[in-house]
């Protein structure tokens, strides 16, 4: 699998705990590294915190839909992921059983999250962040010192790739040690590890629901010339030809959506039913399944190891911000995704929280005395992520109440295809 040139810690771990930290941001995602981005170029100390080591491949269609486009290029980024190989996505190609139809949409793009999340990295080291990768990272609420701060107990998960200073030691991988930082983010996905892992966090301070019907998310990125060469019969079922097309197959179990994305690849991303997977025993069959059903060529079976998934995606956070921690990005909560917005979400939500702190952190240069302004931001984020799930994530809830009733899903997209106005309506508010 071609890959994007990797990046590496700017300093270790122990380099990190030395210091105390205006924020300290808990994964490098869309979200973390957004955030990073904005408030490094603000002046503040920014330390950004990942387990993992990019670049890495993640559950995700990879989407950029308008309002993302356009928050890349007020990050100076947009520009590094065309030239990495974006694609222009034009068209919405809808297929459900037999029937399909295909509508313009306003332009997006399609970019692994591998491509992307390593650019955004990338980025914020530039502007001033710090990066530590393969590292783990707990909120701990016992280690409050005098100023208020907030204590995050860290841990290695390997031999982390030094930057300028030095190569972190093999005696320093698996330690732990303890960062203090004005402002914690926890922008670390799903499951908000660094809350729910911690000994010291009473869950029900940060309670959340998983709606009971919620699907989960898979992916695979399929070569290219897998589906383009042999026989044709991938090529012409699924109208590769038109490079443009994001396609969106709909079964009774799931939706699968299909682009052309860069490194030579089509990324397939599904959202299923968890009883599909068990019912088939296994996620190639249960896509196989779905591909049936819309009387295509089977391909899950194609790459059986291929295939990544995540926790149940349609949940929900509340409060989102308390006591100087604040969520973002998938850890507020997340409702099935269609065109791309979850990481558009993810980076208005970022633009909107980095100036909030950034106000809240330049009210007092002294430390402890920004307390009020910490709380005020706490406020603002609570209700910002309000007022977010009822006007943004009502269309997608919409349509993901729509899709489980395949009589209904016929009649929406025949009365689409009927009422084009209506139709436009939908899709910019879709991509937008």
């Amino acid at each position: 699998m071609i890959a994007s040139p990797g990046v590496s810690s700017t300093l270790t771990q122990s380099e990190a705990c030395d210091r105390r930290w205006d924020v300290g941001i808990i994964g490098a995602g869309v979200a973390g590294s957004s955030l990073a981005i904005l408030l490094a170029r603000q002046g503040h100390s920014v330390l950004l915190i990942e387990s993992q080591r990019f670049p890495r491949e993640k559950v995700c269609g990879g989407c950029l839909n308008q309002r993302a486009i356009a928050s890349l290029d007020a990050m100076g980024v947009l520009a590094e992921c065309m030239a990495a190989g974006a694609i222009d996505i034009d068209a919405l190609r809808i297929r459900q059983g037999t029937h399909e139809h295909r509508w313009a949409i306003p332009k997006m793009l399609s970019l692994r999250r591998s491509t992307l999340d390593t650019i955004l990295v990338r980025k914020s080291i530039e502007v001033g962040a710090h990066y530590l990768d393969q590292t783990s990272a707990i909120i701990d609420s016992s280690e409050r010192g005098s100023s208020g701060d907030v204590g995050m107990r860290l841990r290695s998960q390997g031999n982390v790739s030094g930057g300028p200073s030095s190569t972190l030691e093999s005696r320093e991988a698996n330690t732990l040690c303890k960062v203090r930082t004005r402002i914690a983010i926890v922008a670390a996905g799903l499951t908000r590890s660094p809350l729910t892992r911690s000994r010291s966090t009473s869950q029900d301070a940060w309670p959340a629901k998983t709606e009971p019907h919620s699907r989960i998310g898979v992916q695979a990125l399929i070569p290219a010339e897998i589906l383009e060469d042999g026989d044709g019969r991938w090529r012409e079922a699924l109208y590769l030809h038109a490079k443009s097309d994001l396609r969106m197959l709909i079964g009774s179990e799931g939706y699968l959506g299909v682009s052309l994305t860069d490194g030579g690849f089509y990324d397939f991303a599904a959202a299923l039913d968890p009883a599909s997977i068990n019912r088939h025993r296994s996620i190639p069959a249960a896509i196989d399944h779905l591909l049936s059903e819309c009387h295509l060529p089977l391909i899950g079976l194609l790459t059986p190891d291929g295939w990544k998934s995540t926790p149940h995606l349609t949940r929900r956070s509340w409060p989102v911000a308390q006591d100087r921690v604040f969520l973002l990005g998938d850890s507020m909560g997340y409702v099935e995704p269609f065109t791309g917005e979850g990481m558009s979400w993810a980076m208005a939500g970022a633009a909107w929280l980095s100036d909030r702190l950034h106000d809240a952190m330049s009210r007092s240069g002294k430390v402890g005395t920004d307390g009020q302004g910490v709380k005020d931001a706490e406020i603002a984020w609570n209700h910002w992520a309000g007022i977010q799930r009822r006007r943004q994530q009502s269309i997608c809830r919409w349509v993901a109440g729509q899709v489980r009733h395949p009589t209904r899903t016929s009649w929406v997209l025949q009365g689409l295809d009927w009422l084009p106005p209506v139709r436009n309506i939908l899709l910019r508010k879709a991509t937008q």
